[in-house]
């Protein structure tokens, strides 16, 4: 890969300690990544690099002394999507297909888990989908988030998106996991950077009585997971008052060990989300690091798609 002469030093981006300790350690176990790295942060603005470093400083938090373990865990997370990825080139078709075979394979190995976590905790500042779907949550959604309102959020995970709203609010928000040792795991990393406040439950989305309604309700790379994604994009609209706002980062063609609904393009996600009584007010594509999004659409590759939606259709 040629190099472009005007991108930052990898590890010595201005302003940005946390942010160059994580490159650096990332780089000192994976040199290899160095390309991807390059890419990510080749055009990245004076405002995006102060967005990761905000993001990489909760990381650290969460992770604690434990960073150098997140790092390698990171690395071992990329490889496992590699062979997921290599599984979608040869039969245009994820590995799973139920909820119940990622249980039985993926969610009930708790170390495969722990490091599963670390590693997607890491991914929301190291690839740039991932953070430009953050940046929007902080930067359009949480703006919402005022005073005495209410927030939830189902499929917490490394409790990352809960933290950032505590910045802003730390009352009223509460968490949704169907998993016992998910809710334990997002207590934890919310804990370590200082949030104890927030309200976590064992609920099941799709059972569980809508007996309140939310300002505001996240569901991040949630919808790809679950059995019946229409019945979870109504059930979410209930859970969001009339007046609220609803925040959904679904991602296509993307091939992930617990991924098992598969959408091939961003217009059938937003169809989906309209199909199942949601307005759409604002929606974003953020495809893949290194990738434009024609490119993306193309080569059939990750692209994230985000939504800011009202219940309700027009």
């Amino acid at each position: 890969m040629r190099r472009d002469e005007d991108a930052p030093v990898l590890g010595s981006f201005p302003g940005t300690p946390e942010l160059n300790d994580l490159v650096e350690r990332v780089l000192a176990a994976w040199p290899e990544h160095e390309p991807f790295l390059r890419q990510r942060f080749a055009h990245a603005s004076a405002e995006h690099f102060a967005f990761c470093e905000a993001v990489t400083s909760l990381i650290a938090r969460v992770t604690g002394p434990g960073l150098g373990t997140a790092v390698t865990n990171y690395r071992w997370t990329c490889e496992r999507l590699l062979e997921e990825e290599r599984h979608f080139a040869l039969f245009d078709s994820y590995r799973h297909t139920t909820f119940a075979e990622v249980e039985a394979v993926v969610y009930r190995d708790s170390d495969f888990m722990a490091r599963y976590t670390d590693g997607l905790l890491l991914s929301q500042v190291l690839w740039s989908n991932q953070a430009r779907a953050l940046e929007i949550y902080q930067e359009r959604f949480l703006a919402g988030l005022t005073g005495a309102r209410t927030l939830l959020e189902v499929g917490p995970g490394h409790g990352l998106l809960l933290a950032l709203a505590a910045r802003r609010e730390n009352a009223g928000l509460t968490g949704w996991d169907v998993s016992p040792g998910s809710i334990e795991a997002t207590r934890s990393a919310l804990s370590a950077v200082g949030v104890d406040s927030v309200r976590l439950c064992c609920a099941d989305l799709l059972d569980t009585p809508a007996t309140e309604a939310f300002d505001l309700v996240v569901a991040s790379e949630l919808i790809e997971h679950v059995d019946r994604p229409d019945l979870a994009l109504r059930r979410l609209g209930a859970l969001t008052s009339p007046t609220g706002l609803l925040f959904l980062n679904i991602p296509v063609n993307s091939p992930a060990p617990d991924h098992i609904t598969l959408w091939r393009s961003p217009e059938e996600v937003f169809g989906s989300i309209e199909a199942n009584g949601l307005t759409i007010l604002e929606q974003h594509v953020f495809p893949m690091t290194g990738r434009t999004e024609s490119e993306a659409r193309r080569q059939r590759l990750t692209m994230s798609c985000v939504a800011l939606c009202r219940p309700g259709t027009v």
